[in-house]
């Protein structure tokens, strides 16, 4: 038997990324599931296969990109078959197969952006990132830096042609970006990540507190309802003996 796998299970193979460490782990939850109901019913009964595309772009908006094992839920919530959400999914370049890192790079690769200087940013960036630009294929368009904290692919447009070179960070669109720019946006992306994990050890140590005052707080209780123990019964004092009477001598 041949080891050479068939198209849906090349489609479908896994593919590692640093940057899954800033994404929560693909999860089916009745938040996830309220969602795709929601999605679903937006179509005529029939034609839950139409919401193929919607749920797909919702499942990377949560955890960055279409995972293998969200294919198949994919499909049965738009009574689909997992070939057809793989074949979506691998259709659109802007579906990701792979999970990008937590400050994605767009930058256009069009005429006018190129035109502009934009083909001259991919390097710089690939630089600043510490990425290889070879690495960045027709099959993987986007390659992730090793810490998962940068990621970069290069784009058709971000329909700002009169403005470029245009580089779009996560969903923020930067319009005449130079490579000063760059550093100004890089810096600024260092920045809100000190803020973010400020704030989470901050939550953190605020639950340890609560979780430690909950604790005290119950064995407090429990210590109150249990039974006062009764006071030890006091022995009877000794009977203390008479003394004896001394005889009265008789008078003579």
């Amino acid at each position: 038997m041949s080891e050479t796998p068939n198209a849906i299970d090349a489609i479908t193979a896994p593919v590692s990324s640093p940057g899954e460490k800033f994404f929560p782990r693909f999860e089916v939850t009745p938040e996830l599931v309220a969602k795709a109901q929601e999605l679903v019913a937006l179509y005529p009964e029939g034609k839950e296969q139409s919401a193929v595309l919607p749920i797909i772009h919702h499942v990377q908006e949560e955890f960055g990109y279409v995972s293998p094992e969200a294919m198949p839920w994919i499909a049965e919530m738009c009574k689909s078959t997992p070939i057809h959400v793989a074949g979506i999914v691998t259709f659109y370049p802007g579906i990701h197969r792979k999970c990008p890192g937590k400050f994605h790079f767009r930058v256009c690769r069009t005429i006018a952006c190129a035109l502009a200087g934009g083909e001259e940013l991919l390097p710089y960036i690939c630089s600043k990132m510490g990425v290889d630009p070879a690495e960045m294929t027709d099959e993987e368009p986007m390659v992730v830096s090793p810490d998962g904290l940068w990621s970069l692919e290069a784009v058709e447009c971000l329909a700002n042609c009169g403005f470029g070179p245009n580089v779009m960070v996560n969903d923020t669109l930067y319009s005449q970006v130079t490579r000063g720019k760059i550093d100004d946006i890089m810096a600024a992306c260092k920045k809100e990540l000190a803020a973010e994990r400020k704030e989470a050890a901050a939550a953190k140590k605020e639950a340890a507190a609560a979780r430690k005052e909950a604790k005290a707080a119950a064995a407090a209780a429990e210590t109150a309802e249990e039974p006062a123990e009764a006071p030890a019964a006091k022995k009877p004092a000794a009977a203390k003996k008479a003394a004896p009477k001394k005889a009265t001598p008789k008078k003579k």
